[in-house]
């Protein structure tokens, strides 16, 4: 059996129909071959698909076993099945630790491959060794363009964010945001509409060096979920700092997003969590509690405007986050 260029690696959970449909775009991928006991096209990337399935409650398994024994293609998916829940972060450290490619390429099951995304982005970055991650250009359902990434948390950017001066035409200019705007947002910014280096992206798409992602030891697994491609990417620039990390407009994904979603408290939460996790781990104290009370600030102005709205439901949940110490 030849050994693979290309792990793609994929969380599911309770994604059953989804996890098909992505799987089927993969294969669709022109430039991939899943045969790895013969390669009769040298120009074909040998790619191999790790499955981890974090306990789902429907019918997940039972439809990737099926896939696996009527698609060829399949044949050599590697499935593994979690007796619980483990997280986003810890999954995808049970796949690298398998995971024999030169490359990994972290997919949300919840995404669909667009013109030979995989290979499109895999060629880019083996022609690029000044590149250590890069992504493709994420889009929403209805092909408008999805935000993926931007750069680290810092004092500044995390206070333009609780006070949304990062919302404001020019002002959002002054500090680098957590999470720059898509064009559909009233101050048109073009961020996403070229090429460029930025400090993270978004764990829906993400290939990287396998020998990066070894030295850094994976996701740390104290995130459950939302975060933990934030904190890889810092670790992955201090291990790498003359790396660099890409975002490309050429390959082209659908990520119909949120599908593996606990709870509808649980994106919004978590992002907070994950923010002061980071700084928690990366930063001094005194940073870490400035941050944590500007989230509680943000936290609870939204829980007025959404009290305003009528919005009862949603400003509960931002309460919720105020209490939390």
């Amino acid at each position: 059996m030849i050994d693979p260029l290309l792990s793609i690696i994929i969380v599911s959970y309770n994604t059953s129909q989804i996890t098909i449909d992505c799987l089927k775009s993969i294969f669709s991928d022109k430039g991939l071959t899943f045969n790895l006991d013969k390669i009769d096209n040298v120009q074909l990337t040998p790619t191999e698909i790790i499955i981890i399935d974090n306990n789902s409650h429907d019918d997940s398994v039972s439809k990737i076993e099926e896939l696996i024994k009527t698609n060829p293609k399949a044949k050599n998916i590697k499935l593994i099945k979690n007796k619980d829940n483990s997280g986003f972060g810890k999954a995808n450290n049970q796949g690298l630790k398998i995971a024999k490619g030169n490359y990994i390429l972290l997919l949300n099951s919840d995404t669909l491959i667009l013109h030979s995304a995989i290979s499109q982005s895999l060629d880019w970055l083996a022609s690029h060794p000044e590149a250590s991650v890069c992504t493709a250009q994420l889009l929403n359902k209805d092909k408008t363009i999805q935000a993926s990434g931007g750069y680290f948390p810092s004092l500044s950017n995390v206070f333009a964010w609780c006070f949304n001066i990062d919302d404001l035409p020019f002002l959002n200019k002054i500090s680098k945001p957590i999470h720059p705007h898509t064009p559909n947002f009233y101050t048109h910014d073009k961020f996403y509409l070229k090429d460029h280096q930025q400090d993270w992206v978004t764990g829906a798409f993400m290939l990287i060096r396998k020998s990066h992602l070894d030295k850094t030891n994976g996701f740390d697994e104290s995130y459950f979920m939302y975060g933990e491609e934030v904190e890889l990417s810092y670790r992955i620039k201090k291990f790498f700092p003359k790396f660099q990390t890409w975002y490309l407009i050429g390959p082209q994904i659908i990520h119909l997003g949120g599908a593996s979603a606990v709870s509808k408290v649980d994106p919004i939460f978590n992002e907070y969590q994950g923010i002061i996790a980071f700084f928690k781990k990366h930063k001094p104290t005194w940073q870490t509690n400035i941050v944590k009370f500007l989230i509680k600030i943000n936290a609870f102005n939204r829980a007025v405007i959404y009290s305003i709205l009528g919005q009862r439901q949603r400003a509960s949940i931002y309460l919720q986050i105020c209490s939390k110490k």
